[in-house]
């Protein structure tokens, strides 16, 4: 396996514990290790084995980390070359799937050895716009076998965009994928978008990260859509779960330096939501420290009692 170590990458950032109660949810900022203040801009996340699988945009690497002890697993080099941007991560049948945003694409990361695996989809995906618009996430359904992939903004900038892929099993022991249909996800005004997507199999719907920017004013919610019977988004269904109030915990963003900027999110099988935000200064010098830190909160569901 190849790995690709930061400098002082066991070595941690003192956060305060910080926790606060919002819209039905427990959110709590979670310590990260030093590495994930250099220059990495994580930019998708997906849970597996019990870990957090995280992408980088600007830096060839899938960082793993163990949220329970706090602590960096391992760095996967992928070694593809920057220009891709890999801007999504989600696990399938326990195999890691990622999407690229400036050279669009969906990949198989064999874990192993770091390789990128192109798969075949039925039609191109959309292209990047000059706009600086393209694909943003990506998430999967193993119990109705569909791949779901977010479009930032479509043409317009008026909506973003979810298309669903059948996934195909060849002889060959890898997928395919058979486009199906695409939704539209109408957007208040040209600064809003939406940032990732993951799937929740429990109550059957997407959850998707719904980013604001305009200046230094950034704000977020998370929005929910229906998945029918045969694994289709249901349009029309969209509705928000958490309100702006997460963004709560960072407030002192300014005087932190945070990265107020949330690029992914997931889900673990307690329903537990995890966010993470990248941190978009520099020039992906993955061993030079950012002028943003990452920040990684966990919104943990309160249970209701009767």
């Amino acid at each position: 396996m190849r790995f690709f170590f930061l400098g002082l990458l066991f070595c941690y950032y003192p956060l305060s514990a910080q926790t606060i109660t919002s819209a039905g949810f427990t959110v709590t900022q979670l310590p990260l290790p030093d590495g994930l203040q250099k220059q990495v801009c994580i930019s998708g996340m997906s849970y597996l084995d019990n870990k957090l699988m995280l992408a980088s945009e600007r830096c060839p690497l899938v960082i793993r980390i163990d949220t329970g002890a706090n602590a960096l697993d391992t760095i996967i080099n992928t070694g593809i070359t920057q220009e891709f941007e890999m801007e999504g991560i989600t696990n399938y049948k326990g195999s890691l799937y990622l999407v690229s945003e400036n050279i669009a694409g969906i990949y198989l990361l064999n874990v192993k050895d770091g390789n990128l695996i192109p798969v075949s989809t039925s039609t191109p995906l959309p292209q990047k716009l000059k706009s600086g618009d393209g694909m943003e996430g990506i998430a999967a359904n193993e119990l109705k076998d569909r791949f779901y992939l977010l479009r930032e903004r479509n043409e317009k900038g008026t909506s973003s965009q979810l298309l669903t892929y059948k996934i195909v099993q060849t002889a060959t022991g890898f997928i395919t994928l058979t486009y199906l249909s695409v939704t539209e996800m109408p957007l208040e005004n040209t600064d809003w978008r939406y940032s990732d997507i993951c799937y929740d199999s429990t109550s059957a719907r997407l959850l998707c990260l719904k980013s604001f920017s305009k200046g230094k004013t950034r704000k977020h919610r998370i929005d929910a859509i229906d998945i029918d019977n045969d694994g289709n988004l249901k349009a029309g269904t969209v509705k928000t779960i958490v309100a702006e109030g997460f963004s709560t915990i960072t407030a002192e963003g300014k005087n932190n330096r945070n990265s107020l900027n949330f690029e992914g999110i997931t889900l673990d099988p307690q329903g537990n939501i995890y966010i993470i935000s990248d941190n978009t200064s520099g020039q992906a010098d993955c061993n030079a420290p950012a002028k943003e830190k990452t920040v990684l909160l966990k919104l943990r569901k309160n249970e209701v009692i009767k």
